[in-house]
């Protein structure tokens, strides 16, 4: 009997911090996601973002991407293109989107083939508003892409007209 009130009394000690803690973790964990979700043009992008391709027989292509700006209106993009374990007529493909502030789009694209190394890139734009990221395989038997991942923001400009 003394077991059973030791053991019911320490469940509900541990049941006591739970309820106290858990509000705390989860309103924390809360800013953190929309930290991590929202992105800035005054944010320091020092952080790599990894997107994928879809898979084909076990394999995906990578990209991994670094975004900063280094002024108001300038952007960098760097990164590196990997392509592990797929069939040689498929290579690594990544595709980057830009957008300007009157909607305009311009796309870059690299290609990697083979699992030695990785095909780095660093690009350099002004007055854009936005960057997104998309990783796919490129089938060189039909010249055309396959396998996509979905398109990734990397990079937002604040609207700034929510003052109001």
């Amino acid at each position: 009997m003394n077991r059973t009130f030791r053991s019911l009394l320490g469940l509900a000690a541990a049941t006591a911090v739970l309820a106290v803690g858990v509000p705390g973790l989860t309103s924390s964990a809360s800013a953190a996601t929309a930290t991590a979700s929202s992105v800035s043009s005054s944010a320091d992008y020092d952080e790599w973002s990894t997107h994928y391709s879809k898979y084909y027989d076990g394999s995906r292509a990578k990209a991994r991407v670094h975004v900063w700006d280094d002024e108001p209106g300038e952007v960098h993009i760097q990164g590196k293109l990997y392509d592990k374990y797929s069939p040689k007529w498929l290579c690594g493909y990544v595709q980057i989107k830009f957008e300007n502030e009157n909607g305009d789009e311009s796309y870059k694209d690299y290609k990697q083939c083979g699992s030695n190394g990785y095909r780095a890139f660093h690009l350099q734009r002004y007055d854009i508003d936005n960057v997104q990221v998309r990783t796919c395989y490129w089938d060189a038997h039909h010249n055309a892409r396959k396998y996509c991942g979905r398109w990734d923001y990397v990079y937002e400009v604040d609207g700034g007209d929510d003052d109001e």
